[in-house]
């Protein structure tokens, strides 16, 4: 993982309080589960095969030379013409030390041309003949396994990698990586942690399909914690592969990470990797759902105006609500016409105007009721509330009679009604009120009938 990725995983993870992404691990430092904590080599990693044991030496000179003549043609690709040299000495030869040793040339050749069977059975000859060295046994159990993985007879490849390991020593990396896969597709995957984690132990060439491997069969056996110990180790090893994001994300949903859920589909998004639409919306839901409700406008917005989540009247609706309930009114009014442009209903601009109302911004309030109205296909009860509302908002702005004839509308809702004409009388009264004062200013500055003042 990238220093910058790490020091975005950590503010993250202060921000929403998902310390399980703060890695306690490293690269250098494999991830400990239930499973890992016991494993051990399978075989010896010191020490040296029995010199001499088992070998013995050629003593026909034809035979040395038709083993030189079949090697030379094996190492040249002519397979066949190795086979038929072979299979003459085998056939002819009393040299039991050259024999065995062209069964295990033979095996050699037929494992080159495909032929698994054939290559079987000469291995066994081979072995059997008890004049090849004990580590070329060994190495032929392996090559055995080897065929019927191929074949995927993981049952007897299984069983020929259990006869490799008792005997043989410091065995490579990736023969631990092999037996591990071989238990995995048996269906052993408690048998295939440990061969993994000990390939991993020995810097294995193959660590993505080991730590899926791992990764999966933790899954498999249902443990979940486990899976997400090796989950977070994946994300820090191959931060630029999406499908570990997803693995991990999956495990953290399991186990109602929410938070973690969030700070890893976030940094997802900063590294690049979640960039479908169906990306942007889970991470604006989780946003949204760990009560961060401006982000997730933010994110779908995003989104949407990458041209990766469909601009349609649905979105931009959860981006309008999302910034309205983040309070930020300027942005949810935008979100809201963007919706809006999508339908010919008004219960957009009526929401609007409730929040233009709402700041005391009168002016615009009238516009968008006015819009709602006019364009209708409004909720029950919304267009009497509409017409109210733009009559209170009128009168706010001193058109008290466009006001009382839109009062006078409102008054044919029934929900609405008793206010509306409670209104209408309010502004009836306020204006004879009015009237009345003036009259009284008007008097008082009217000469006495005696000329004084």
């Amino acid at each position: 993982m990238s220093n910058n990725s790490v020091v975005s995983m950590k503010k993250l993870s202060l921000v929403f309080g998902a310390a399980g992404l703060l890695f306690a691990g490293s690269a250098m430092a494999l991830p400990q589960t239930k499973y890992t904590s016991s494993c051990k080599p399978l075989a010896p990693t010191e020490g040296k095969y029995e010199e001499g044991k088992g070998v013995g030496t050629i003593s026909s000179e034809s035979a040395f030379k038709k083993i030189t003549a079949g090697n030379e043609a094996y190492a040249d690709g002519k397979y066949n013409e190795s086979i038929t040299i072979l299979k003459d000495l085998i056939a002819n030869s009393s040299d039991k030390v050259a024999v065995g040793r062209a069964h295990q040339l033979l095996g050699v050749n037929y494992q080159a041309t495909e032929n698994y069977r054939a290559a079987r059975s000469s291995f066994l000859k081979a072995i059997e003949s008890g004049f090849l060295r004990q580590q070329d046994i060994v190495q032929m159990r392996r090559i055995i396994a080897q065929t019927y993985s191929i074949e995927e007879n993981f049952s007897e490849a299984i069983n020929w990698m259990d006869k490799y390991f008792q005997d043989v020593i410091k065995p490579p990396a990736n023969a631990y990586a092999s037996y591990a896969s071989l238990k995995y597709n048996s269906g052993d995957y408690r048998g295939s942690i440990c061969p993994a984690y000990i390939a991993l132990q020995m810097n294995s060439s193959s660590k993505k399909p080991l730590y899926s491997m791992m990764f999966g069969a933790h899954i498999k056996l249902n443990d979940n914690a486990g899976a997400e110990v090796i989950g977070e180790e994946m994300v820090e090893l191959y931060p630029a592969e999406k499908s570990v994001y997803n693995n991990l994300f999956a495990v953290y949903s399991r186990r109602g990470k929410q938070a973690d859920m969030l700070a890893l589909a976030e940094l997802a998004r900063m590294n690049g990797i979640w960039t479908s639409e169906t990306n942007y919306k889970q991470l604006s839901a989780l946003f949204a759902n760990n009560k961060t409700p401006r982000l997730a406008a933010e994110r779908l917005q995003e989104g949407i105006e990458k041209g990766v989540v469909e601009s349609n009247e649905d979105n931009w609706k959860r981006v309008a609500d999302n910034f309205f309930y983040a309070k930020d009114l300027e942005n949810a009014v935008k979100a809201y016409d963007k919706a809006s442009s999508f339908t010919s209903s008004g219960k957009y601009d009526y929401k609007v105007a409730i929040m233009y109302q709402d700041r005391d911004d009168y002016e615009n309030a009238v516009k968008k009721y006015q819009s709602a109205i006019r364009k209708g296909n409004l909720r029950d009860g919304d267009l009497g509330y509409a017409y109210m509302n733009l009559g209170v908002s009128q009168f706010r702005l001193g058109r008290e009679t466009a006001a009382v004839e839109t009062m006078k509308q409102a008054a044919k809702f029934p929900k609405v009604a008793r206010n509306a004409n409670a209104y209408i009388k309010y502004i009836s009264d306020l204006k004879k009120m009015k009237e009345s004062i003036a009259a009284m200013e008007l008097q008082d500055d009217s000469p006495s009938p005696d000329g004084g003042e």
